[in-house]
């Protein structure tokens, strides 16, 4: 937008139809603008661009699930050694990431030679009273990896999953989840989900990254973006505030890298109810909003001190207000969809003619 000044050089006008010829440059011109669509309008684009609602990482159960036909090793076959991993995607992502430590406080087992099932997955590692217990390895027929902790034929403590498509998960489990504090990457986008989990689910303090430079930091509750928290957009925009559902809801201000500034309330990430706008020219608005436009009463402010003070309607003044013009002067009138009505106007209105 331009500079607000140019739009502060128009005469002083003395009654309000008299006004009425200048409101168009005074009140709608793009220097000065009332309505600021482009503000408005940005909130829109920045979401569009990179939207909060669908950047949730672990939309799949996990692969690990208890099989009851696997018992002991007596109920498959025994192999001379570990096969080698054939899917190319699996040995990539396992080339590219260091060995796993095994935790010295595991409870671990007596250890067998690989075994192949009748369903086709391979274990090797430990086994006790004829469960599997301690460290292991699993490889599923389509090439999905995981290495880690077991207990009682369980995948419990420390473990690393990798998907047959690529997408990896290492950390904590507990009854055949990710359950504790622990790390989903996915393979073709390069997003990461690190943090804590419950039942498969992000909940608790977490942070995602995604390649083009955003990120979320904050709380989450069943997989979800719920609580407090953080979204920067890789376009140096920034949200710190409430989420509720992967969205942008309750108290929060949003930065943009321009420099503007909204704090105040939002519902399913829009604006709306009570808020203030600031921009870096010295404007500023404090007021109702509602579905991303000014709604309700409100004070919108130039940085030469002229002000409108009344209600708005989707955007536009609309109802009554109090327009000053300069240090002394004050119009008080009724507006429609952003126009000030004449006195004439208003007397037609009222008599419906």
């Amino acid at each position: 937008m331009g500079n607000a000044s140019t739009c502060c050089s128009h005469p002083i006008v003395q009654n309000k139809d008299a006004l009425i010829p200048y409101q168009k440059n005074m009140l709608v011109n793009e220097d000065c603008d009332v309505h600021e669509w482009e503000a408005d309008d940005f909130v829109k684009i920045g979401l569009q661009s990179h939207p909060v609602k669908e950047h949730k990482l672990f939309d799949q159960p996990s692969v690990i699930r208890r099989m009851e036909s696997v018992e002991a090793p007596k109920l498959g076959q025994r192999l001379e050694a570990f096969p080698e991993i054939e899917n190319q995607i699996v040995r990539t992502v396992l080339s590219q990431l260091p060995q796993l430590n095994i935790p010295q406080d595991m409870d671990r087992g007596e250890e067998n030679p690989p075994i192949k099932f009748d369903n086709d997955f391979i274990y090797h590692g430990e086994w006790k009273d004829s469960q599997k217990h301690g460290y292991g390895k699993l490889l599923w027929p389509d090439g999905s990896y995981y290495e880690g902790g077991f207990v009682n034929n369980e995948t419990s403590g420390f473990g690393r999953l990798i998907h047959s498509f690529g997408d990896y998960y290492e950390g904590i489990w507990k009854h055949d989840q990710a359950n504790g504090y622990g790390k989903y990457h996915r393979y073709r986008n390069q997003a990461t989900y690190e943090g804590n989990w419950v039942n498969d689910k992000q909940q608790g303090q977490g942070k995602e990254t995604w390649q083009d430079g955003s990120s979320y930091e904050g709380e989450y509750y069943n997989g979800k973006k719920q609580g407090r928290g953080m979204f920067k957009w890789g376009n140096g925009n920034m949200y710190i505030g409430d989420f509720k559902n992967n969205k942008m809801d309750g108290h929060g201000v949003y930065y943009w890298k321009s420099g503007k500034v909204y704090d105040g309330e939002w519902k399913e990430n829009r604006m709306d109810g009570e808020g203030s706008f600031n921009w870096p020219d010295g404007r500023k608005y404090k007021g109702g909003y509602k579905n991303d436009l000014k709604e309700g009463y409100g004070v919108f402010e130039w940085s030469d001190g002229r002000y409108y003070k009344g209600e708005w309607k989707q955007g536009k003044q609309h109802g009554k207000g109090v327009l000053r013009m300069d240090q002394s002067k004050e119009i008080t009138a009724e507006w429609v969809n952003g126009k000030m009505l004449t006195d004439k106007q208003m007397e037609q209105q009222a008599t419906g003619s």
